[in-house]
Parts: C-alpha cells; structure tokens; sequence
C-alpha cells in the first residue's frame, strides 16, 4: 500500500547516525548473567565468553515458589514476595563483583497475571538496578526452544514440552528454529494447588487434575496433532524429576505413557505426598510431582506421542545465548521488526529516512535526556510507524498501536512491547493523554522524550519526493527543545506551520518547542 499525504516537500538531517548500542564491553573477558523467576523456581547462570563461546561459571536455584501466594484475585501476597527478593539478595551477591557484566532478568507465568506485580518489580530495582522483563508465554515457549538448541543437537522436527509452576510451554520446531508457540494455563504449583493441596494422593485427584489439563492441551492449534516429529523432548524441573523416578522403576529415564501410567499407580498406592520416596528426587520436588505427572499424562494421552526424553536446556540458557549474541539467536528483535514490517508492507525506503532522522536527533540529546538505554526502542518505532497503514491512513497511528499490541513479537518483553505500541499511537496528531498518564514518572518522562524525537522526524519526512531541507541542529532547554532552523525562512514557510501546529501538540507532552533561526 503507497501513502499519500498532503505536503510535498521532504526534510531530513544531515550525517544521520544511528548508535551502536550493543558494542561488546572493553575486557578481555565479557561475562554475562541471567535469572529466570518462574513460578516455583528462581534459577541463576553466570557465563563469560571463552574463544567465541559460553563457559558456564556458576549454577544456582531456589525454590521460592512464588506461585503459591497468589490468591483468587491474582494477588501476591507479601510473604511470596518477599521469599522472592530474599532470592534476588542472595543472587546478587553472587556477581555483584563482576566487572562491566551483561544482565536479563526475566520473569514468567506468575508475574505476568499478578496485579500487583509493580510492587515487587521496583523492590527488586532496588536490590540489583537491572529491569526486571515479564516476558509473555509466547517468548517465553520460544526462549525455551531457544535453550534446547544451545544444549543438544535437534532433528528435522522437534516436539517440546516444559511444566513450570504456573504454565505449561508446547513448542513445535524445525531445526533449531520454532515454528509454533504455545503457553497453556496448567503448571505443577498450580495444579499442586488446585488438586494435591491437602497432600492426598487419589484416583479422583488425579482424574481432576487430567481432566483441567486435557481442557488446555485441546486448545492447541491443529499442527500438534499431526505427529511425526522426530525427537519429543521435555524440559525443567518436574520432567526431570519424573525421569529419574521412572529411572528407579525401569533403569532408563525414557518417558513413555505406559511407564507414566505405572508411576501413577504407585503414587495412588502411596496415599499421600509424605508417604513418597525417591532416591534421586529432590525432595523440594517431590510434592510437585504428582501434579506434574498428571499434566504429563494428559500430554500423552492427547497428543501423538510415543515417547519423550529430558532436556537439560531451558528458558535460562536461552536467555543467556541471547544476551550473549552467541551463535545463531543475534538480533532476534531486529529480524521480529524485518518479520513485521514485511508483513505490513512497510515503505522500507521512508521508513529508513525517518529512522536515520531519529537516531540523527537522538545523538543531540542522548546523554542530557539519559536516552542511551532506549536508543532501538526508538529505532523500532521510527521503522514500524506507518505499520496501521496496512488498514488506512485516516487513522494509522491507532491502528499501527493496535497491531503492535495485539502481535507475537518474538525478542520483545511485555514491557517493551507496550512501549512500542505507546509510540506508534503517539506519534502523530493529538497525543493520547490518558494512554501515558497511567505511567509511572521517571517511565513517562522517557516515553514523551522519544515521543518528541519521533514525532520531529516524522515531521521532518512528510514528503517523500521533493527537495531536502536541513535543520542546523537541536539543544535541550529546561523544559523541552531548543530547534535552530535555517535563517532563510521564506523556504520554509510551510515546515513553519507544521512546526507551530506541533508546538501545541507537544505541550501535552510536557514538552515546550522553541524555534530559533540560525545563528550566523
């Protein structure tokens, strides 16, 4: 689809540069950290690079087990949460001393449908000044896939299953690449919760149990019932601790439905959770298993599968690679924007223009405004900005925040989606004031920030044909922007309407634009 506008005339800045944001830090060795605060279990991994790889420094995990205190309301209690920064204290002991390291917390099923989650959230800021990204359960399923492939050699196709606390992953992939995600509302703390919660071990217990979790393997999309696959792997703590209990009973950890179905008998037979023993076991996870195995049961039994075996990747390792930039997973937020703008028939060429304007304008004032951190959230944004004129023009702005909002972006946090979605509403017309007042401060401040520099370089791009025009450069005054224009304003007459009709925009934002000839 061609946009049309009504200006004809084109202005950009000159010597666009666009920032390198992700240069590798000035050490000889670059270490890297992730955590990974599942429902049941906080997970820890530290990692330098050696020779163009990860080596694996340290491992560590607790159970905090965040998921039983939600309530009916979705609502954390405070003994949950502090369990959790009590987790997050210890963890940062651990490489608090680490020079330049690269850090990503993640946090899943829990914490994404907690209400209250901003409390925990900036107590955990407080404790390591890292952002804490609640990833949604498609990333996460693709995070996990990611993982296996960085821990085993896959086949053509893959099949793959991870039980956390609160929800369960179901991954389709071909090679080392996913092809379909899947986040399902069944996890062994929830069902441990919902059926096992007394501690007895029935026929009735697990009949519910089976039977919610056949509810949510239904749901799934016609492809995971076709079968073929070659390899069915599980991953995380609970397939591995039903592993090594059928490798008790059976002297391999293959998990088949008949050997699953025999576990199951003899926890029924066992009568209650304390009654169960494992020799290999984790005793922490012993309560969680018959959960587990009832959601694993309902995996078998619905999907065409023969057998499935253990992992040792996971969501952890996926996210280390990532951050990493090692082997096959760089720019996964870059080719997810390629992916879409493509998608949307983006016009590459103006987009670009519009970008380069940006990061052109983001240069002036990074440093002043403390923008460095968001410098690809903007370049993203100026990329996908005309994405709702894929519906029509009238209204691209609203339509272009609904698509962000409402699509898979592989790579992108929750948070950092909503940012997105935030710009791309904004970046023309009326800003949308009840949008951005729902902001936390120091958040707002930044998102109105990029949102004048967005909004200039659109401003700047309306035509995409006619005859360049420059702006001598920008500086950041108290209360906004400071813009010098060219001395020979009777060329920019028009460019001069635009930008007093933007100055009244910009109010809303908080943002005063000044404009000021050249100064000769």
């Amino acid at each position: 689809m061609v946009a049309t506008h009504s200006h004809t005339q084109q202005h950009t800045l000159l010597k666009p540069q666009v920032p390198q944001t992700n240069a590798p830090a000035n050490s000889k060795s670059r270490h890297f950290v992730a955590i990974d605060m599942g429902s049941n279990s906080f997970h820890l991994v530290i990692a330098r690079e050696q020779d163009g790889s990860l080596q694996i420094l340290h491992k560590e995990k607790q159970q905090v087990q965040l998921a039983t205190g939600l309530n009916a309301q979705n609502i954390l209690d405070n003994d949950a949460i502090e369990r959790g920064l009590n987790c997050l204290r210890d963890f940062n002991q651990r490489f608090s001393n680490l020079d330049q390291a690269q850090v990503r917390l993640v946090a899943t099923h829990t914490l994404r449908i907690a209400k209250n989650r901003d409390q925990f959230i900036e107590a955990a800021l407080a404790i390591m000044p890292y952002p804490v990204e609640v990833i949604s359960g498609h990333e996460e399923a693709r995070l996990i896939y990611n993982g296996i492939a960085q821990s085993q050699v896959l086949g053509k196709s893959n099949l793959v299953i991870d039980i956390g606390g609160g929800s369960t992953e179901v991954v389709i992939g071909k090679k080392n690449t996913p092809t379909q995600l899947s986040s399902l509302r069944c996890g062994c703390v929830s069902f441990n919760e919902r059926f096992f919660i007394d501690g007895l071990i029935t026929p009735a217990s697990f009949r519910d149990a089976q039977s919610a979790a056949d509810k949510q393997f239904a749901s799934l999309s016609k492809e995971y019932f076709a079968g073929g696959w070659e390899l069915t792997l599980g991953s995380s703590g609970t397939v591995k601790a039903i592993c090594e209990a059928i490798q008790e009973e059976h002297g391999d950890e293959t998990i088949t439905l008949p050997r699953l179905k025999q576990l199951k008998i003899k926890l029924i037979k066992c009568g209650h959770i304390s009654q169960i023993q494992f020799a290999n076991v984790d005793d922490k996870r012993i309560p969680l298993v018959p959960a587990g195995l009832a959601i694993l049961i309902s995996f078998f039994r619905r999907l065409p599968i023969q057998k499935l075996e253990f992992s040792p990747g996971a969501l952890r390792e996926g996210v280390l690679y990532e951050l990493a930039k090692i082997g096959q997973y760089q720019d996964i937020r870059h080719r997810t924007v390629d992916s879409i703008a493509q998608l949307y028939h983006i016009d590459m060429a103006h987009a670009a223009k519009v970008r380069d304007t940006a990061m052109a304008l983001f240069e002036q004032v990074a440093d002043e405004w403390q923008l460095r951190p968001h410098a690809r959230l903007l370049a993203y944004g100026a990329t996908l900005h005309e994405i709702g004129l894929h519906i029509n023009s009238k209204s691209l702005h609203k339509h272009g925040g609904y698509i962000i909002s409402n699509s898979d972006l592989p790579g992108f946090s929750e948070a950092l989606q909503l940012d997105l979605a935030r710009l791309i509403t904004n970046h023309r017309k009326k800003p949308n004031e009840l949008m951005l007042a729902e902001l936390e401060p120091n958040h707002k401040l930044t998102l109105n920030r990029l949102l004048c520099l967005l909004r200039l370089a659109v401003l700047l791009n309306l035509g995409r044909i006619a005859k360049t025009l420059t702006l001598d450069h920008i500086k950041v005054i108290p209360d906004g922007l400071m813009l010098v224009l060219p001395s020979h304003k009777r060329k920019i007459s028009l460019f001069m309407k635009d930008l007093q009709r933007e100055q009244k925009q910009m109010l809303t934002l908080g943002m005063n634009l000044r404009l000021v000839s050249s100064l000769t």
